[in-house]
C-alpha cells in the first residue's frame, strides 16, 4: 500500500521515517498490498494541507513530496500556495499534538478545531482563492463535459473566462462528475439548464458530485477492502488511518466493519509477485485496479 500524501501534520522531523516505515510495513514486514492510482486531487485534503502550512507546517516537506511522489493533493496544495492561496479563517483552527496510540510516543500532529482535539476534515477551511472563480460555473462545465458535452464549445473561451479556464484545467487533470445518471445535459446550442433525469425538472448544479469532492480516491478504498477480505490485516489500515490521517484507509475499514461485501471476490486472489503482495485476478500476476472490485452497495 502506498499512503499517497505527505504528512507534516505528523512530526515534521519524522516525515521521511514515517513514509519509509509505511512502505516497509506494506511490502516486507506485513506484506500488505500496493495500489497507486493517479487521481484528481481531493479538495478536503488540499484544504487540510494548506491549513497545516498556513499554521506553521513545513512547506518544504510538502514541496519535496509533491516533486518526488507526484502526489495530487500535495501538488495542488503547493500550486495554490505558490499562487498566494492562504487560509482565511485561521482563528477557527490550531495545529497541535493530540493523543493517538498509533503515533510516535503516543501522539500525532493535527490541525484541529480550536479548543478541541477534533481533527478537521478540510471542508471547514476557507481559502483566499475561493472567490477567484465561480464554483457553480466550474461545476456546471465539468458536469456538461462528463455528460458528453463537446469540449470545443468551451475551448475558445478559455483564455478570456477564468471560470471556463479553471473548469478545463480540472477536467484535464481528471476531474469528473460522479453522479451523471441523475442529470440530463443542456440542449446543445441553447442556454437551457440541466434537468433531473427522473422528473425532467430543472436541476440544482450543487447536486453534481465531483470526484475531487471526496476525501479519498474510491479506487483505493475498493482495493484496500479487497486486500482485507483476502487476508490483509485490517489493523494495518486502521493504524494508517489513525496515525497518518489517511481517509482512504479509514473508509476501507469503516465499510468492511459495516458489512459491505465484495461480490466478485471469488475472481480475485492475493499473492506475492516479484516480492510484492498484490491483489490480482485469479490466474494472473497483474495487479487489479480498485475499479475492478464490485461491492454489494453498487
Amino acid at each position: 500500500m502506498r499512503i499517497n500524501k505527505p504528512a507534516s501534520h505528523l512530526n515534521p522531523k519524522g516525515l521521511c521515517a514515517a513514509i519509509l516505515s509505511l512502505w516497509a510495513a506494506a511490502t516486507a514486514v506485513q506484506g500488505q498490498s500496493i495500489d497507486w492510482q493517479q487521481v484528481i486531487w481531493r479538495e478536503p485534503q488540499v484544504r487540510y494541507l494548506l491549513a497545516d502550512m498556513t499554521l506553521g507546517g513545513d512547506v518544504t516537506l510538502y514541496r519535496d513530496y509533491a516533486r518526488r511522489e507526484k502526489d495530487p493533493d500535495s501538488l495542488e496544495a503547493i500550486r495554490l500556495w505558490d499562487a498566494g492561496g492562504r487560509v482565511l479563517n485561521t482563528n477557527d483552527f490550531e495545529r497541535r499534538w493530540v493523543t493517538n496510540k498509533f503515533g510516535k510516543d503516543g501522539r500525532v500532529m493535527r490541525v484541529v478545531l480550536r479548543g478541541t482535539n477534533r481533527t478537521i476534515t478540510g471542508k471547514e477551511v476557507l481559502l483566499s482563492s475561493d472567490w477567484a472563480t465561480d464554483p457553480g460555473i466550474v461545476r456546471a462545465v465539468v458536469l456538461d463535459l462528463s455528460l458528453g458535452g463537446a469540449l470545443r464549445k468551451y475551448a475558445a473561451r478559455r483564455q478570456m473566462d477564468p471560470d471556463i479556464g479553471e473548469a478545463l484545467r480540472r477536467w484535464e487533470a481528471g476531474c469528473r462528475a460522479l453522479n451523471t445518471n441523475l442529470f440530463l445535459p443542456p440542449v446543445e446550442g441553447t442556454s437551457s439548464p440541466f434537468f433531473y433525469r427522473a422528473n425532467g425538472k430543472p436541476a440544482a448544479i450543487t447536486g453534481a458530485v465531483l470526484n475531487s469532492d471526496l476525501p479519498y480516491p474510491e479506487t483505493n478504498v475498493r482495493y484496500f477492502m479487497a486486500d482485507i477480505a483476502l487476508g490483509g490485516s485490517i489493523e494495518f489500515y486502521r493504524a494508517a488511518a489513525e496515525r497518518d490521517h489517511e481517509m482512504g484507509c479509514l473508509e476501507a475499514v469503516r465499510r468492511t466493519e459495516d458489512g459491505y461485501r465484495i461480490t466478485n471476490l471469488d475472481q480475485l486472489e492475493r499473492k506475492k509477485v516479484n516480492g510484492q503482495t498484490l491483489i490480482t485476478r485469479k490466474g494472473s500476476n497483474t495487479r487489479i485496479s480498485g475499479r475492478d472490485v464490485t461491492l454489494s452497495s453498487d
